[in-house]
């Protein structure tokens, strides 16, 4: 694939030219942090950050889905489909770990048979990834750990990379080539962009030091399951779900109808959930299988690192750090798992 030359100064001038095909998302910083919003000014667009605190999968994957509408006509009911799923997105300035958090969401939405979420896979279909490269990983990431890179391309439509005052911009995918060749107005690279661009690409992979073994820890874990660790992981987590909420792979979510009675109609939700909640496992009945902080913290560590390896051939897990970074407890992740690669068969 071609590779071409964004200038910094003509941001704004490719969000111009790409927001009248597409709805555009791109990092923003609100409230001082960075998340992802729908662009309305390129103005406001920040590129330069190390990781959103809130990953992007919320653009495809609400905090607050419809999953459809009905309303009552006599005995009839009318059932409405989600609108606008057909609607094209680009999400700009996504990092790689964040863009292979959606690989995964697909597997999982996707693997059950005729059991497929459609709403998310059609909404995913009709996204554009614009990809930019990490040249300064935060301390906490460790995505080369879990099947990733600080400049993985592969899950991406279009790669940018930092070189200063401007982008090497690189077409991955077939869609992402066609966007890039009516860019006509982009520069060509030219070897030494190339060339440090990939001084870049080794520099930030050597910037990652935490290194863990998933393979590893599959084998330990299922050997596990009663371990007196488990208690000691969960003995300073709060159950506030910060992991959960802030992680590109968690998709836990709860359903809850909407009756609105004196317009005799309503709809069906689906909002975000945690298996941390003491409330997320509770039955009818009042039994609860994961009653305390050690089953349900056990239930997270398992699922991303036992489970979705079982089910999917991979890590539930990108590395991002995020739960690392703000949980308030300061359980680290990589601590945890550090102590279970110890434990003796």
């Amino acid at each position: 694939m071609e590779q071409k030359i964004l200038l910094k100064k003509d941001i704004g001038k490719l969000y111009n030219e790409l927001s009248k095909e597409f709805k555009f998302y791109a990092p923003i910083n609100e409230k001082g942090y960075i998340t992802f919003r729908k662009i309305e000014n390129p103005d406001n667009i920040v590129l330069d950050y190390l990781n959103s605190k809130i990953p992007p999968k919320d653009v495809l994957f609400p905090e607050k889905d419809i999953l459809f509408e009905y309303r009552y006509e006599g005995k009839e009911v009318i059932i409405e489909e989600p609108k606008n799923l057909d609607e094209k997105k680009i999400i700009f300035g996504i990092r790689p770990c964040d863009a292979y958090s959606f690989e995964l969401f697909a597997n999982f939405f996707s693997f059950h048979g005729n059991c497929k979420d459609e709403i998310y896979l059609t909404k995913k279909e009709n996204t554009v990834l614009i990809g930019i490269g990490c040249n300064s990983p935060r301390q906490t990431c460790f995505c080369t750990s879990v099947g990733g890179h600080p400049f993985k391309k592969e899950n991406v439509d279009i790669f940018l990379v930092d070189l200063g005052n401007k982008y090497l911009v690189e077409s991955i995918s077939e869609r992402g080539e066609a966007i890039v060749k009516s860019l006509s107005w982009l520069g060509k690279a030219n070897d030494e962009d190339k060339q440090k661009a990939e001084e870049l690409s080794k520099k930030a992979e050597e910037m990652i030091t935490t290194q863990i073994d998933p393979d590893k820890i599959d084998k330990i874990l299922d050997e596990n399951f009663q371990h007196p660790i488990w208690s000691e992981i969960s003995e300073s987590c709060i159950s506030c779900g910060t992991c959960a909420y802030l992680c590109p792979t968690c998709t836990c979510f709860d359903v809850i109808d909407e009756n609105d009675a004196y317009h005799n109609r309503g709809r069906r939700i689906r909002i975000w959930d945690t298996c941390q909640s003491c409330l997320y496992t509770m039955e009818t009945s009042g039994h609860n299988p994961r009653g305390s902080k050690i089953e349900r913290c056990r239930n997270r560590i398992m699922h991303k690192f036992s489970y979705y390896p079982k089910n999917y051939d991979l890590t539930g897990c990108v590395g991002c750090g995020r739960c690392v970074l703000y949980c308030p407890a300061n359980n680290d992740l990589r601590y945890i798992l550090k102590e279970i690669e110890q434990i003796e068969s």
